[in-house]
């Protein structure tokens, strides 16, 4: 059917050209080719907004809930039956043609392509002076996009397992590209990252670019990648590099340019300079050396301190919510958008005009809506959760009254999360049409990836200290001075992991933690006894912790694309 389709589509291409020969035959003034449509930086800067752009998009948000905490046990949905691709989904009860699947699959490929087109068109743009300002503006917007195309990989590797690298330029003779090995698309995405670490700046100093990617959130990223890689109890030098990337980050130790990068000399460093945008070395002299403008191998990266704080202020420096209990759920709403605590957030704007959807982009956290909900917990999940630490306390009952005076009715027994509800304050004028940012990236979870490097490579002592950097900041919210306390390898681990689950929960993370940790099948075989439709009780250990490879990739590509394991 797809060859019979293809020939359909060349045979009307054909009669179509034949047809409109004396159009075809006039020259067509003004129009933009890929020879000149990138060759200002101002015109690149619109490709990675196109980049940027799918993150918000109605698509990429519906499927990373989905898989992220709807297949996890912190929560069940309101759509589990098996007569749905949702239901199958989350029972793993799916084919290889689930439609949650195949989505997920396409628009983090169709963020790749995006993100592609900058990286490989960046050499194409023109600049009209020599300063430094103007090099490094074209830097950062490369630097974003090998951010950006990481982070869409990440997604297909946690998900799928070894994946097919597209190629930057696309071509007829490209169009099927076979799966590359898991550890080559590591590598793949550690060295985008890496670069994209030595390429951006720690903050941006225009409010305008608030939302674009820093260096730290290319380090945050590089370290959970490092984290997915390793393997809890098995030495490797993932959990030794998640150390000194944490110690950066963290302690704001030095860092020099040739340990972020891990640079062995292969490449000649002023062709890496040249290449990643940094200014040329001849320009830089003119004369006279100014050093302060040349990035040397062994230079100094510049430090993390005060860039990043566990604390709960806003942008500017100020007590979210002054201060009180709530200022923990105010970090994700609109008061705490861009602060200390956020190293990347997705942007989310109201347009106020009415428009919803993909068309207004700003949608994608209407998961708590007075009568509606898609996920919920019950008293025993909470439990699970929490047991009685006070962040049990940001979720509200069926019948319960938010914060600020509003009733929500989902059900008997329901609980949903107060991080997807939006205060009346930040309530949107049209319905469908929400401006609150999506947190992606945290300063807690760079602290608590640092403390379990630790623990890993023996270092047991700090990484309790920095695992109680955590608690002491949530023991500000009720006085509590409870924390966690000394032990061996596993007993500090298995802390570490339940800080994890209650900083993080509802934050659609928790199914891959599961599975990246090695107890997704003990924990969901436990997590069917809540549910009649024993949920989770499927999950095939070896097999389901990886989707397959869905079924329309494997026939376009004639086999050339391998099935997973077990599909």
């Amino acid at each position: 059917m797809n060859k019979l389709l293809y020939k359909i589509s060349v045979l009307a291409m054909a009669f179509s050209m034949t047809a409109c020969d004396d159009f075809l035959d006039k020259d067509v003034l003004g129009n933009a080719t890929d020879e000149n449509y990138y060759d200002t930086r101002y015109k690149m800067q619109s490709a990675l907004d196109a980049a940027y752009d799918e993150l918000q998009s109605d698509e990429y948000n519906d499927q990373e809930w989905r898989f992220g905490e709807a297949m996890g046990d912190n929560v069940f949905g309101t759509d589990e039956g098996l007569s749905s691709q949702m239901g199958q989904l989350v029972n793993f009860r799916f084919n290889t043609s689930n439609t949650w699947i195949l989505q997920r699959w396409r628009v983090n490929y169709k963020g790749i392509h995006r993100a592609n087109q900058v990286i490989y068109n960046i050499h194409r743009v023109r600049i009209t002076n020599d300063q430094l300002a103007t090099y490094n503006q074209v830097r950062w917007i490369y630097g974003q996009a090998k951010f950006l195309r990481a982070y869409y990989y990440f997604n297909l590797i946690k998900t799928f397992g070894g994946v097919p690298i597209r190629p930057e330029q696309e071509s007829v003779d490209s169009l099927v590209v076979p799966r590359s090995t898991l550890e080559e698309c590591y590598a793949y995405v550690e060295k985008d990252l890496r670069e994209a670490a030595i390429m951006l700046p720690n903050v941006y100093t225009s409010s305008s670019d608030l939302g674009k990617v820093t260096r730290g959130a290319a380090i945050a990223l590089l370290m959970k990648v490092l984290m997915y890689e390793a393997k809890p109890g098995v030495a490797s030098d993932k959990w030794n590099e998640m150390v000194e990337l944490g110690q950066y980050m963290v302690d704001n130790t030095t860092m020099t340019y040739a340990q972020m990068l891990k640079y062995d000399g292969k490449e000649d460093w002023e062709t890496l300079r040249e290449r990643l945008w940094f200014k040329p070395v001849s320009l830089i002299q003119n004369g006279t050396e100014n050093t302060s403008e040349y990035e040397s191998p062994t230079a100094n990266l510049p430090t993390m301190n005060n860039v990043y704080s566990l604390e709960y202020k806003d942008y500017y420096g100020n007590a979210l919510h002054n201060g009180d209990k709530l200022s923990y759920l105010y970090q994700f709403y609109n008061d705490g958008e861009f602060s200390k605590g956020s190293i990347w957030e997705i942007n989310f704007k109201e347009s106020a005009d009415g428009t919803s959807g993909d068309t207004n982009e700003g949608q994608g956290l209407e998961f708590f809506n007075v009568g509606q909900v898609k996920m919920y917990a019950t008293d025993q999940l909470l439990t699970n959760i929490f047991d009685t630490d006070v962040r049990k306390d940001f979720t509200i009952h069926h019948q319960g009254q938010t914060f600020d005076g509003e009733i929500w009715q989902g059900g008997e027994g329901n609980y949903v999360s107060l991080k997807w509800y939006t205060p009346k304050k930040d309530k949107p004028k049209y319905a469908g049409d929400n401006g609150r940012n999506r947190r992606v990236l945290r300063y807690a979870d760079v602290v608590l990836m640092y403390a379990e490097a630790l623990n890993e490579c023996g270092q047991r002592e700090q990484a309790l200290a920095n695992l109680n950097k955590c608690k002491a900041q949530v023991n500000t919210l009720n006085n509590s001075t409870k924390l966690y306390v000394a032990g061996g390898y596993g007993y500090i681990r298995d802390q570490i992991w339940s800080e994890r689950r209650m900083e993080f929960a509802f934050e659609w993370d928790r199914y891959f933690d599961l599975v990246r940790q090695g107890i997704a099948a003990k924990t969901l075989h436990n997590f069917a006894q809540y549910r009649a439709t024993r949920r989770g009780a499927y999950f095939r250990e070896g097999v389901h912790e990886l989707m397959p490879i869905p079924q329309t990739e494997v026939d376009v590509s004639n086999g050339v694309v391998k099935q997973n394991h077990g599909y």
